[in-house]
């Protein structure tokens, strides 16, 4: 927080999750798109002083001791102030909270506002802006009375349209009194074209629209007109409809496509019916999956589900966006008469709950983002959630990413895991296979091949699904993975990589288990990273696992009587990921310090 800056936080609606984006920067930034603001209005009232006379010719409102905003937007007044005069403004009413643009190392560098006449009125509304250096006030909220002296402005970054009116504020003080504007009432037509300049920093309201398109800035209703997020991001997806969306109007200065709503608060969008997706359409082709390399767009989804898997630290990301948090959710409505997960039933979720830029709306979890770790508040398995995202597809795995909605709604029982082996699918249906590797060959004196092995070819209805595989065996006690020590070198050089042991083992079917959870105690054990005892990369082998591991189960003896997981996908390898010790059914785990390792 800036001074008394206000911010946005999380609130328990579904319009509170809250994606914010760029604003417009004033003249003298000139450096393009703003960054993403981070600015929350107060609580807006509905009351005001009606609507009174529409501006015309003489017809702006007599303020005394300066201007009203409407000689400021309307040429035809008695009284117009011209492009480059310094006016005064007494009186007039915030229709914004400040909020931040043109940020540099996380901090705005500019603050903006917008201001309205009282009443409101066609013509009666601007934007306002400042340097952060200027020392202005910024703690303004929706209501809060104002006289603003600063110069008039047009801007524009388009190459072709129009311009923006704007105020280059050099003082602001605070009148006092709350006198929040009641917003005008428009259609999408009003506000496109020619007739939309009536309505440029003005606070309206538009009712009974819905989405058409999704932008990275902005989403697009049905009649044209967008509805950008640089004060308040509203997550909507592509057919929900509105009761009503309220917000100030700005002129896109950056592509001068014309005029555009900003709601400033959840409060803002009254959502009325809002598309909801399965998990298992994520799956099935139903919804369509963002590239690799996209991100909002039309694959904004929302969904529903139940947790499967404990949460984890994915990647410790940046300072500006926080960790990457993950975890797995699962459809409870697709499960067999046995009460069992069906095919293409779990998806992957990435979530950042520190994000500073795009903030995660949540609802019924905390995050301490202090220590930027994900704690007691954190989701657990068996919670039932609402999400929203982008359905992408990463790195050949389905997940939703870009959650801007977390919302825990109950808790139930999950459902029973997919049965593979004993009563159940084959469990070569979970072969997970291993592609042709490119520094050296591995499928030669290997047993079985470390690459270019097969994959059961309904393994994918199986991605990100809870299976349990009953009555297996394991068959190879330490599966290694071809692994290239420094691949940032470019081109790998033959014969640079060597077998690693990541703890993965194969049972029955060539399925292959991993350690993606982390089990404490694991399973597969560990090698040793500290100080002399330290284990290198390079000997970090099967050859190498009898001395150098600690605490490793792995042995070709041990039967399972149920072996539970959730079936990932990492580089290019299916693998059945277990989430506990309980999820290892009938093995034995050593005792803590077996092996070249202490007990500690």
């Amino acid at each position: 927080m800036l001074g008394s800056l206000p911010r946005f936080s999380a609130l328990s609606a579904l319009a509170t999750t809250l994606t914010i984006a760029a604003c417009p920067v004033a003249p003298s930034d000139g450096d393009g798109r703003g960054r993403e603001g981070e600015g929350e209005g107060e609580g807006e009232g509905e009351g005001g002083e009606g609507e009174g006379e529409l501006p015309g010719d003489g017809d702006c409102p007599v303020v005394e001791g300066g201007n009203s905003i409407c000689d400021v937007q309307d040429s035809a007044s008695d009284n117009a102030v011209a492009t480059g005069a310094l006016v005064t403004l007494p009186g007039v009413v915030a229709t914004s909270g400040v909020f931040g643009s043109s940020f540099e190392n996380g901090a705005p560098t500019r603050f903006n506002l917008f201001i309205g006449d009282t009443p409101n009125a066609e013509r009666g509304g601007v934007f306002v802006s400042w340097l952060a250096t200027a020392g202005l006030p910024t703690d303004i909220a929706i209501g809060d009375v104002l006289t603003v002296v600063g110069q008039v402005s047009e801007f524009t970054l388009a190459q072709q349209g129009g311009t923006e009116t704007r105020i280059d504020a050099q003082a602001i003080t605070k009148l006092g009194g709350n006198a929040p504007l009641a917003p005008l009432t428009v259609t999408e037509s009003d506000l496109s074209g020619a007739s939309g300049e009536d309505y440029e920093g003005v606070l309206v309201r538009v009712e009974n629209v819905s989405v058409s398109a999704i932008g990275q800035f902005d989403f697009t209703l049905t009649g044209g007109i967008k509805v950008a997020n640089a004060i308040f991001g509203y997550p909507a997806i592509v057919g929900e409809t509105f009761n009503s969306i309220t917000g100030v109007v700005r002129f896109n200065i950056f592509d001068g496509s014309g005029f555009e709503i900003m709601p400033r608060q959840a409060s803002d969008v009254d959502s009325d019916e809002r598309p909801s997706t399965s998990v298992t359409e994520l799956n099935d082709g139903t919804v369509e999956r963002c590239p690799g390399d996209g991100r909002f767009n039309d694959c904004v989804v929302a969904i529903s589900g139940i947790i499967t898997s404990p949460i984890q630290r994915v990647s410790d990301g940046d300072q500006l966006r926080g960790p990457i948090f993950g975890f797995y959710v699962g459809d409870p409505d697709n499960v067999d008469a046995n009460g069992r997960f069906g095919a293409k039933s779990g998806i992957f979720i990435l979530a950042r709950p520190g994000n500073t830029r795009e903030v995660l709306g949540l609802d019924g979890y905390s995050y301490d983002s202090t220590d930027r770790f994900w704690g007691t508040g954190s989701p657990q398995i068996g919670d039932t959630v609402e999400l929203t995202g982008d359905s992408a597809d990463n790195f050949g795995q389905g997940i939703l990413r870009n959650v801007t909605i977390l919302k825990k709604t109950g808790t139930a029982a999950v459902p029973l895991p997919a049965l593979f082996g004993t009563g159940g699918r084959p469990t070569s249906d979970l072969k997970g296979g291993r592609p042709a590797f490119a520094d050296g060959d591995f499928s030669a004196g290997f047993t079985p091949a470390l690459e270019g092995v097969a994959a059961s070819a309904t393994i994918e209805d199986w991605e990100n699904v809870l299976v349990e595989l009953r009555d297996v065996d394991t068959t190879t006690a330490c599966y290694a993975q071809p692994f290239d020590p420094d691949p940032r070198n470019g081109p790998a050089v033959a014969g640079n990589s060597f077998a690693r042991d990541f703890g993965n083992f194969l049972v029955t079917g060539d399925v292959e288990v991993g350690t993606q959870f982390f089990v404490p105690q694991a399973f597969a054990g560990f090698y040793r990273n500290d100080g002399a005892s330290a284990v290198a990369a390079t000997s970090q082998t099967c050859e190498n696992a009898a001395t150098l591991k600690c605490q490793d189960s792995r042995s070709t003896s041990q039967t399972f009587t149920s072996l539970v997981g959730i079936v990932n996908f990492s580089f290019d390898v299916h693998r059945v990921n277990p989430r506990s010790q309980a999820d290892y059914g009938g093995a034995t785990f050593v005792a803590e310090g077996t092996g070249n390792c202490p007990a500690d």
